[in-house]
């Protein structure tokens, strides 16, 4: 990572390399340490690769690096023509962090849409707020707060010395992923964008090298440097004149593995099989989508290179699936803890998957009030027990089966609480803010998204047609207030604002700000389970130990991305 300023407008005085560190306490097998141009980012839960080791620049006074345990795999040519399984012995999923204008990914719904904003009324920022930039911002948003006699009294220096200390990355860069693995979103529209998006970090390449490509080929790129996007759409819908993905695959991505999403609105039951599909209120599925998607075939980079004549292979079946609770399309109510054991058991029965990883239900505009949010919590905290009773007989009845938790809850509550705290007040002035009495959220605290401070997330806009009949949450999409509106004819006055450059519309996500985190969170998960083949160990020669061993990989990567824990740099 070059010196430099990043798209989010923050200057940062970084030299050549970027380590990422995860805090594993005393997890011995996670390799917690990445250069943004040549390392990987190796997870596993069974032993440390000690080979092909590299020091990344002297630590940071404020951590301890982990910069021995680096894994060099990085070729040139494994970022621009092919998609090989290139990844290191025992290694299945990988993934680089980057400067967040150095990875070029394609996104089908970017968040800023200047015609659709327009047309909605809205303005929106292409800025990060302060405090999900990095903790050199923050720290200097958070100075600025500090009214003269509290600076005299911290002292002018150590005032100086937090906004100068070293910090590291919040939001503020780009993640690449490499794999061989099979992975499946499973879910609504909110699954479907987060699957384009990180088959996206699986297939693009750096910006470094399709300029570099379309230099060599002038007006037109040379495919023969830049590999094709893989992804095929099997079936479509239309709705509201828009043509959207019901399911699609992308194979093969970076590593020889493959991407694909199946838009199921309802929770995968039998029940619901042979009625209404992709974005039908019935929320079903049927045995013609699930054949198109397993019996879909691609040319294998690995027959290629083994020189086979017939280059071709099918999906088969998928290693994870990763399940988005369909909350929204499903009531409260309608998501029992019986439809969440059997849209697992589909998925290992029906789709094959080895692992399942489910996202923890997080605050969006189809939480109504405080007591769904109550329920959201406490179901998120079945899930973790019934993932760790699940892995458990797993284990005792020989069988490999996984289900993981990401915990995209904590992260998304997290993100709301620290852009809410910078949206300005509509007062004209950039130091008055809406909700200056909100303070940063006490993680240490059981639930503390529950307690009383953190009912700003219900500061909604009120309805005002039939089509709101889900306002938005002001702290999710606002960035700054703007004065009220009056609609002379219904005699009505709402509030409006500036959007960020976080939440689309209080459902869907900014991929190129959250996505970054959420592709690290998920391969790291993934490693958890995949990435454990070092030096003659056996995943499951211990089946006790690499249980605990597993449980405490998943809480640290959950710890690390699945928050706003800065990435450290170094230099």
């Amino acid at each position: 990572m070059s010196a430099g300023t990043s798209t989010n407008g923050a200057q940062h005085n970084v030299g050549r390399y970027w380590t990422a560190r995860l805090c594993c306490r005393s997890i011995r097998s996670i390799l917690a340490a990445v250069s943004l141009s040549t390392v990987w980012f190796i997870v596993n839960n069974s032993s440390v690769v000690e080979k092909n080791t590299t020091h990344m620049g002297a630590p940071s006074s404020s951590s301890t690096r982990l910069s021995s345990n680096l894994i060099m795999a990085h070729k040139d040519q494994y970022w621009t023509k092919y998609r090989s399984q290139n990844l290191p012995l025992g290694v299945r999923i990988a993934f680089q962090l980057r400067d967040t204008g150095e990875f070029g990914i394609r996104t089908d719904d970017p968040c800023y849409k200047e015609a659709e904003d327009k047309q909605r009324g809205w303005n929106r920022t292409m800025h990060l707020p302060p405090t999900l930039i990095d903790v050199r911002s923050a720290r200097q948003w958070e100075a600025g707060l500090l009214d003269s006699a509290s600076k005299s009294s911290v002292g002018a220096q150590k005032v100086e010395d937090v906004i100068n200390d070293r910090g590291g990355r919040i939001l503020d860069f780009s993640t690449s992923v490499a794999t061989d693995l099979k992975i499946l979103f499973l879910g609504d529209s909110v699954a479907a964008q987060i699957g384009r998006a990180f088959d996206s970090a699986a297939t693009g390449v750096p910006d470094v090298v399709a300029l570099a490509a379309a230099k060599e080929g002038g007006a037109h790129v040379n495919s023969t440097i830049l590999p094709p996007n893989p992804r095929v759409v099997i079936e479509n819908f239309s709705v509201g004149g828009m043509v959207r993905d019901c399911i699609f695959t992308s194979a093969p991505v970076r590593g020889g593995g493959a991407v694909a999403m199946w838009r199921v609105v309802k929770l995968l039951s039998m029940s619901r099989r042979n009625t209404g599909t992709c974005n039908s209120p019935q929320g079903g599925w049927n045995e013609q989508q699930l054949l198109n998607i397993l019996e879909h075939k691609y040319n294998d980079p690995k027959r290629v290179e083994e020189n086979n004549n017939n280059t071709v292979s099918k999906i088969g079946k998928f290693d994870a699936v990763v399940l988005r609770i369909q909350l929204g399309w499903m009531k409260p109510g309608a998501i029992t803890h019986e439809g969440i054991i059997e849209t697992i058991e589909l998925c290992r029965t029906l789709i094959g998957a080895q692992t399942v990883v489910i996202m923890t239900i997080n605050f969006t505009n189809d939480v109504h009030n405080k007591n769904e949010w109550k329920w959201a919590a406490k179901t998120n905290e079945w899930i973790r027990e019934q993932a760790r009773t699940i892995n458990q007989n797993a284990t005792s009845n020989g069988s490999k089966f996984r289900v993981l938790v990401m915990e995209f809850s904590d992260f998304t509550t997290q993100v709301h609480w620290a852009n809410a705290r910078t949206i300005l007040a509509p007062s004209g002035s950039d130091e008055t803010y809406e909700y200056s009495n909100l303070n940063p959220p006490n993680l240490s605290i059981p639930n503390y998204e529950l307690e009383g401070e953190a009912d700003f997330l219900f500061d909604r806009f009120k309805m005002w047609h039939r089509m709101n009949r889900h306002p938005h949450s002001i702290p999710t999409v606002c960035s700054r207030m703007g004065d009220k509106l009056v609609h002379k004819e219904e005699n009505f006055e709402r509030r409006q604002c500036e959007r960020n450059a976080i939440m689309k519309d209080g459902l869907h996500w900014c991929m190129t700000s959250v996505g970054p985190r959420y592709h690290a969170g998920l391969s790291c998960l993934l490693g958890c389970v995949y990435n454990d083949a070092y030096e003659g160990s056996t995943e499951y020669e211990d089946s006790n130990s690499t249980i605990r061993g597993m449980e405490l990989c998943e809480r640290s990567c959950n710890e690390q991305f699945m928050s706003l824990r800065p990435i450290d740099e170094s230099w």
